[in-house]
């Protein structure tokens, strides 16, 4: 099978905003996208999602994920595997639950079609500083450091900062020759680099274990230790997403539309239910988008 014959696997994290969803399997139905779901185990339920085109498949294996924690990674691996074992696919588009497409699947195929193979990641800001912290020190007590009970988490950033602290008196690193670099953890790879990430599995959960945000480093800094780095292309039109200074993006309102469709950017995040006018009117661009 040729390579613009294959599919396309998107592989969903979703936890919340199911309004969103909704709406973002409706964008991605298509007869040449295969759509997989990983809902966080904290959910006692979540909702019946129905796809007319595409296959729609509900991982079975559902990992309790924790901000900035090893988990994030495993619910990834748990999509990967997924896929892969379902298929081959000339890409797999990681998505979170609120992002949307910007462009039609015409558009979205057309511009994969068109990249001989490239595994695609978006640029974050970064810093030696934050490598180090997040990569170099143990950081531990990560489990609950965003857990919705106040007292745990404060316990636990409180007992996180004491042990940064120390390891950083007594000069203590773990993997201090060890290359890191950071993307945006939304990324969209081919078929082999799926293969590789999953047989160097059990080394990078080994590798990651006490990072912090050890998603947005894990992809980039194993492509560029590997045969696979001559592959790796940054493109930021993979991604809209607004910081705005913050630690968290922003929700798209209405007012954003003209910035959004203007942006020549394929996804975005976040969007939210308090926003459902705008991404009615984006899935209403994308009937009508065709490929350039």
């Amino acid at each position: 099978m040729g390579k613009s014959e294959m599919k396309h696997a998107y592989l969903i994290m979703a936890h919340h905003e199911f309004e969103v969803l909704g709406k973002l399997v409706q964008a991605i139905d298509d007869k040449r996208n295969d759509i997989f779901i990983h809902f966080d185990a904290k959910l006692k339920s979540y909702p019946v999602l129905k796809a007319h085109n595409a296959n729609l498949y509900i991982l079975e294996k559902r990992i309790d994920i924790h901000w900035g924690h090893i988990s994030q990674i495993k619910a990834e691996y748990a999509l990967f595997e997924t896929a892969f074992t379902q298929d081959r696919y000339a890409y797999y588009h990681l998505l979170s639950g609120v992002h949307l497409p910007l462009k039609s699947q015409d558009n979205i195929h057309y511009f994969f079609d068109n990249l001989k193979d490239k595994e695609v990641l978006a640029h974050v800001p970064n810093s030696d500083y934050q490598t180090t912290l997040k990569m170099r020190r143990y950081n531990l007590f990560m489990k609950h450091f965003m857990h919705r009970n106040s007292f745990i988490r404060r316990i636990s950033q409180i007992l996180w900062r004491i042990c940064i602290r120390i390891q950083k008196e007594l000069h203590i690193y773990r993997n201090r020759k060890q290359f890191y670099t950071n993307a945006a953890n939304w990324v969209s790879i081919t078929d082999r680099c799926v293969s590789y990430l999953l047989q160097i599995k059990d080394d990078v959960l080994r590798k990651y274990r006490f990072t912090l945000c050890g998603d947005e480093f894990f992809i980039p800094s194993e492509l560029e230790l590997s045969d696979l780095k001559y592959r790796i292309y940054y493109d930021d039109r993979l991604l809209k997403c607004d910081f705005g200074g913050g630690s968290n993006p922003r929700i798209y309102r209405l007012e954003d539309y003209d910035e959004l469709m203007s942006s020549d950017c394929l996804f975005a995040r976040k969007f939210s239910h308090v926003g459902m006018d705008l991404v009615d009117k984006i899935l209403t661009f994308n009937t009508t988008d065709k490929a350039q």
